[in-house]
């Protein structure tokens, strides 16, 4: 009986663990134009779209920032809901599926 509850109670902080470790940032956001489009892989891996070019990019989290490094160096947007807010106006919606 204890076997079985010790075994039940490590398979949820299994499960606890993998849900901490989710990117929850992964999808696709875009302007309102459909001009620029950010794909989030997940593992910190991205693709940038401006105006039909695409850059594979490096992300990472840090709060509700999100910090891009691509070939042209670091961009800091800022995650709120389900929106990223980036300089000059830069405004991308999490696209749904």
């Amino acid at each position: 009986m204890y076997r079985s509850r010790f075994i039940w109670w490590a398979l949820l902080a299994a499960i606890a663990l993998v849900g901490c470790g989710r990117d929850d940032l992964v999808g696709t956001y875009e302007d309102d134009l459909g001009l620029t489009r950010y794909e989030f892989l997940g593992k910190g891996q991205a693709h940038l779209t401006v105006l039909g070019a695409t850059v594979v990019a490096d992300y990472r989290l840090d709060g509700d920032q999100v910090l891009v490094t691509g070939p042209q160096g670091t961009l800091v947007l800022t995650r709120r809901e389900d929106r990223l807010y980036g300089p000059m106006g830069l405004e991308l919606k999490r696209q749904v599926p």
